[in-house]
């Protein structure tokens, strides 16, 4: 599972890297800001992530706790910062909206939430990366990782045809994006199941 969840991070770092050098167009107020493409792209992120990312997360790391940790009181960051995170992509989706709908939104409010949005999601990768998978791959046993993909399959949030859509759709947002000149080609496939 932790595998998948690498792989996450890095798809989500690339789309990352494209907001930010639409985040660079935006505060040099260029003409070359693809806002449908950024909507595109948050909208993605904020289904995806919330529905099959974070909740893998969750899971893991609710049975660390569980298992692992003495002191019950622990605050789960994870969590918290799940929360946070959903938080700001509703925001920062609903801002592109009315930016699309001609809405007047000043383009410096627009850059410091997209700013916020992404380096924040960074920063919540750095975390889990450095600190919550090291500590599940330093502790988890065999047995605890067949317990938390027994979990994972039978849960509700296991829906493998609507994983398959969200394939499509990374897919087809990585051909805009290729498209658009902001990645080349990719040889290798990218799949989020």
């Amino acid at each position: 599972m932790l595998s998948l969840i690498t792989k996450d991070h890095e798809q989500v770092e690339l789309l990352l890297n494209v907001l930010t050098e639409q985040l660079a167009e935006l505060e040099s107020e260029q003409q070359g800001v693809n806002f449908k493409l950024m909507d595109d792209i948050v909208h993605y992120l904020r289904n995806y992530i919330d529905r099959y990312h974070h909740p893998k997360e969750d899971l893991i790391y609710s049975y660390y706790l569980e298992n692992y940790v003495e002191d019950a009181s622990m605050p789960n960051r994870l969590a918290s910062e799940h929360q946070s995170l959903n938080f700001l992509s509703r925001e920062l989706s609903s801002a592109l909206n009315m930016i699309q709908l001609d809405s007047v939104m000043p383009f410096d409010e627009l850059a410091k939430q997209l700013r916020g949005f992404v380096d924040k999601q960074r920063n919540h990768i750095q975390y889990e990366n450095n600190v919550v998978m090291p500590l599940m791959a330093e502790k988890f046993t065999a047995d605890d990782w067949c317990q938390v993909e027994h979990l994972w399959k039978n849960g509700d949030v296991q829906d493998i045809k609507t994983l398959a859509v969200f394939n499509d759709a990374y897919d087809r947002l990585k051909q805009r994006i290729i498209d658009a000149g902001f990645m080349h080609e990719i040889d290798e496939e990218l799949c989020l199941v």
